[in-house]
């Protein structure tokens, strides 16, 4: 084909833009806004991503929370004690970047606290939250996947960190998230779970996804006998340069490689790359 043919469409704009949009401060403002087109297709999209993490076993029972900021004060989310999987768009709630609710029939997650403290410490707009098994068989035992191995992992989610555990639902758990949340976009929450910050609801579940994914591949790497294999220094830094171009962060005082080690053995250099 003539190269004159080729086209360069843009990528699709998946998030609510917040900035933009109407910032509502009494109360007839907030029920008009709450019940707008605009915002009742977020409800919805949460309501999707609901039913996605249910589906693949990230929830069970209630588990789980979501949220999305709508504005400078205001974030939508899931309501406490719901299965995720049967969300429906009347069960959003809406509250402000303190978590006192605002608009909704049903109490809002008490969780919502630790979603707003990454939207605040890192700037993202989506939260989800969620116990992926492998992720789970992980950070049960204190520990994080060992990065340096796989392109997607490392462009997609870097060096996750361990925020130390805090009770569900308090201030606590919210600051030890909020400050390992400038190290990656996937945080692990020791003996507890994942959450996950991202510019959409749904770019927020494929960082789950991307996560325990990564996660089962290693576990089943440990049963085999063979020593699993990281890719040499440019290599690495290769996978940075491209989660920067993303607009994913990049902790500048991180070393190239979380750990050497992984199940009690030193991982060995693979043969190709730099």
């Amino acid at each position: 084909m003539d190269s004159k043919l080729y086209i360069n469409p843009p990528l699709v704009k998946r998030a609510y833009d917040w900035r933009k949009g109407p910032q509502p401060k009494t109360r007839a403002a907030l029920d008009r806004f709450f019940a707008s087109p605009a915002i009742r297709t977020v409800k919805r999209q949460m309501c999707e991503i609901g039913r996605r993490i249910y589906s693949r076993g990230y929830t069970d029972g209630n588990g789980g929370n979501l949220s999305v900021r709508v504005g400078e004060d205001l974030v939508l989310c899931s309501p406490t004690l719901c299965c995720k999987g049967f969300m429906k768009e009347e069960d959003i709630c809406l509250v402000d970047m303190k978590a006192g609710q605002l608009c909704g029939y049903r109490p809002r997650t008490s969780e919502v606290k630790v979603h707003i403290a990454m939207m605040q410490a890192a700037g993202w707009d989506a939260c989800v939250h969620c116990h992926p098994p492998h992720c789970n068989a992980f950070l049960f035992a204190g520990q994080v996947p060992p990065s340096g191995i796989n392109p997607e992992a490392d462009i997609f989610f870097n060096q996750i960190p361990l925020a130390p555990y805090g009770t569900p639902g308090t201030d606590e758990v919210a600051a030890n998230v909020a400050a390992m949340s400038k190290k990656s976009n996937v945080v692990f929450m020791e003996n507890h779970g994942i959450v996950c910050g991202a510019r959409d609801i749904e770019e927020a579940e494929w960082f789950c996804e991307n996560a325990d994914a990564y996660c089962q591949v290693l576990l089943l790497a440990a049963g085999h006998g063979a020593k699993l294999q990281q890719v040499g220094p440019q290599s690495v830094k290769d996978f940075l340069a491209i989660r920067k171009a993303l607009g994913l962060p990049v902790d500048p005082k991180q070393p190239l490689y979380n750990t050497r080690r992984f199940n009690g053995y030193a991982m060995k250099r693979a043969r190709g790359g730099r």
